[in-house]
C-alpha cells in the first residue's frame, strides 16, 4: 500500500515539474518579447552614387578580372573609403566624438561599423548603407558619407596620378641622363677642335664628319637619343592612362530618413526567453519536486 501510495505521489510530483518547466518556458517566451520591444531598434538609410574609379592599367596578354569581381584598384579605392582617415573628416564634420561621448578612434571605429559601402563594378554604382538606433542619425550620416566619397576619390586619385608620374619620371631618368652626357660629350669634342657649338637634336653637323672625335660623339649621341625616344614611347600608354581624367560622380538615389527598423528579429529574444525559462522551471520545478518527496513521502 505504502510502495503504491508512493507511485501516486511520484506521478504527482512528476506533472509539479512539468508545470514548472512549462511554465517557465511560456513565461520566458513572453519576457524575450517584452525585452525585445525595450531593445533599441536598427535603422538603415540608403544611397546610391553613380562614381567613376580609374581601371588598372590593362597589360596586353594579361588575364582580365572575372566577371563582376573587382579590380585591383576598385578594391583598393574601397579599402581607403572605408579607412579611418577617409572617415576621419565625417567624425569632425557631424562632431561624433561630442554626440557619442567617445574618443577620435572610438568614433572612428563605430562609424566604420555603422557605414557599409558596396560597389557594383558593371553599373558604377556604389550604394552607401548606414545603420544606427536612430532613423535621423542613419539619414544624416548618409547624407554625411554621400557628400564626402566624390571629394574622397579625387583626393586618392590625384594622388595615385602624382605618385604613378613620379614613377614614370624616375624610370625615364637614366635615359635622360645618358643623352645629357652624350650631348655634353660631344659639345667638348666640337669645343677642342675649335668649334663652339651648342649642339641640338636635329642640328645638322655633316660640316664636321671628317674630325673623327666628333663623328663618334655625334654617333653616341644619336643611339642616346633613340633609346629615350624608345623609353617615351614605352611609357606613352600607361602616361595617357593616367592622364584621364574621371567623370564627376553624382547621386542617384538620396537618403531618406528610414520609417521602419530591419532589426533584430523578435524570434531570437524570444528562443533564448524560452530557454532560460525552461531552464529555470526546470531547477525550480525540481526543487519542488523534491520538498514534496520530502515533506509527503
Amino acid at each position: 500500500m505504502k510502495k503504491r501510495r508512493g507511485r501516486r505521489g511520484f506521478w504527482w510530483w512528476s506533472w509539479l515539474l512539468a508545470l514548472f518547466v512549462i511554465g517557465g518556458t511560456v513565461g520566458g517566451f513572453m519576457l524575450g518579447k517584452k525585452n525585445w520591444e525595450n531593445a533599441p531598434k536598427d535603422y538603415l538609410s540608403m544611397a546610391v552614387l553613380k562614381v567613376d574609379i580609374r581601371e588598372p592599367y590593362a597589360v596586353e596578354g594579361a588575364p582580365s578580372t572575372a566577371l563582376g569581381a573587382l579590380s585591383p584598384n576598385e578594391s583598393e579605392i574601397m579599402r581607403r573609403l572605408e579607412s579611418d582617415q577617409g572617415l576621419a573628416p565625417i567624425v569632425a564634420n557631424l562632431d561624433l566624438t561630442k554626440r557619442w561621448e567617445m574618443g577620435t578612434p572610438d568614433a572612428t571605429l563605430e562609424l566604420n561599423q555603422s557605414v557599409d559601402l558596396d560597389l557594383d563594378p558593371e553599373t558604377d554604382e556604389l550604394t552607401v548603407t548606414v545603420k544606427r538606433h536612430d532613423p535621423k542619425e542613419a539619414a544624416e550620416i548618409a547624407s554625411a558619407v554621400v557628400n564626402e566619397i566624390p571629394n574622397r576619390i579625387r583626393v586618392i586619385d590625384q594622388l595615385d596620378r602624382e605618385a604613378a608620374g613620379k614613377r614614370l619620371d624616375d624610370e625615364l631618368q637614366p635615359f635622360l641622363d645618358a643623352e645629357t652626357e652624350a650631348r655634353t660629350a660631344l659639345k667638348s669634342a666640337l669645343a677642342a677642335n675649335g668649334i663652339p657649338i651648342d649642339p641640338k637634336p636635329g642640328q645638322d653637323l655633316g660640316a664636321y664628319n671628317l674630325i673623327d672625335e666628333v663623328v663618334a660623339a655625334k654617333i653616341d649621341w644619336d643611339h642616346a637619343i633613340d633609346v629615350l625616344r624608345g623609353a617615351r614611347n614605352d611609357q606613352f600608354k600607361l602616361a595617357s592612362h593616367w592622364k584621364k581624367k574621371l567623370r564627376p560622380s553624382f547621386v542617384v538615389e538620396k537618403p531618406l530618413v528610414p520609417k521602419s527598423f530591419v532589426g533584430p528579429k523578435v524570434e531570437p529574444f524570444q528562443q533564448e526567453g524560452a530557454l532560460y525559462g525552461m531552464t529555470l522551471g526546470l531547477v525550480l520545478g525540481a526543487l519542488a519536486s523534491l520538498l514534496c518527496w520530502k515533506l509527503f513521502s
